[in-house]
Parts: C-alpha cells; structure tokens; sequence
C-alpha cells in the first residue's frame, strides 16, 4: 500500500527536478544570424569576458578568441575589419555590423561567439566560417533568452557582446582577373587545336 503512495511522488518529483533543468538550457535554435541557427551553445554563470570564453571547450576551442565588440563598450578590430553590434531587445533582435578598417581586411571568413547576458548567466552561441564581405556590411540576427532567474522568471538583458577569431582572410579574386585567365585559357586550347589540325 505504501509503496503506491510514494511511486507517484518519486515520479512527481522527477518530473518537477527535469521540468527545472530544462528551464536552465539553451539550445543553438535560440540565436540565429542571417537566418541561420549557431553551431554551438552553452550557458555559463557570471559574467562573459575573454578570458572566459577562451577557457571554453569543446567546438568553441578553437584558438584565441577576441573580443570585437559589447552593445555598452567600443569595438575593437580583427584582421583589418571592425565590427559593431546593436540590439533590439524588446523584440529579440541584433544587427552586426562591419567595415574595413585596416589590413589585410574584407573579405574574411571568421568563427564568432554571440554572448547575451542577462542576470547571473550568459548564453554563449558559435557561429563557425561565417563569411564577411564589403557587399553587405551588415547582417541581422535573432535572440532568445531561455534561462530564467533565481525568481523564476526570464530575465531581462543586459549586454551582448562578440568575441572573433578570425579563420583567415581570403582574396577573392576580382572579375577582370578571372576574365583574363579565361581568355588565357582559351588561347592555349586554339593554339592547341590549330597545331593538332596542322599535324
């Protein structure tokens, strides 16, 4: 008899501990960047910094991360590119932006972590290859904040900041280069062909 009354509240209270337990997780749906969802998601205590996120493990050790900018700070270059953030966070939105600012500078493929914090905790989100070129200088994201805090309710935010590392700059090359070794290319295959025909 016993054992039918407490089965329902071991059962009650499994639910209720992973009912709380899933109020703390965050998944790579809850922040997208020019429509697409992060790579990698984690939720950390305290503050973000860059000593923080470069203590990160897992797909976000990937070298030395730089701070780039903070939606309450200056922003900072990377790779002759800086970048600039900007939030809505009524409606859950972010715009980033960049510019060439030095050398070797845009385009360039980059990994980037977004962090939104909001009361004891910060979800850090990585965004891998991400491709930034001078044609936009700008990309839009969205944001979600799914933990809640010590009352049980979410949070509002409090900064957002992105942390870069910079995979590598990459020359793409120009149209009339590409145009020229066509046109190179085509010139052999006739020498080619006019040679063959005459043998």
């Amino acid at each position: 008899m016993k054992t039918k009354q407490i089965l329902p509240k071991i059962l009650l209270s499994i639910i209720l501990s992973t009912a709380v337990s899933l109020a703390h997780a965050i998944s790579v749906t809850d922040v997208t960047f020019n429509g697409e969802n992060a790579d990698a998601a984690a939720l950390l205590s305290g503050n973000d910094s860059t000593s923080s996120i470069n203590a990160l493990g897992g797909s976000f050790d990937v070298g030395a991360w730089t701070l780039l900018d903070k939606t309450d700070d200056s922003a900072t270059q990377i790779e002759g590119v800086t970048f600039t953030i900007s939030a809505n966070a009524a409606a859950g939105e972010f715009t980033l932006s960049w510019d060439s600012t030095g050398t070797p500078g845009l385009p360039l493929i980059m990994d980037f972590v977004f962090v939104d914090k909001a009361a004891t905790n910060y979800g850090a989100y990585l965004f891998e290859d991400e491709l930034f070129t001078s044609n936009p200088l700008t990309g839009t994201g969205t944001f979600n904040i799914s933990w809640t805090n010590n009352g049980g309710n979410t949070p509002n935010l409090s900064h957002i900041s992105i942390y870069g590392h910079a995979v590598q700059s990459t020359d793409v090359p120009e149209p009339a280069t590409l145009s020229l070794i066509g046109l190179g290319l085509l010139a052999l295959g006739i020498t080619r062909r006019k040679k063959q025909a005459k043998q």
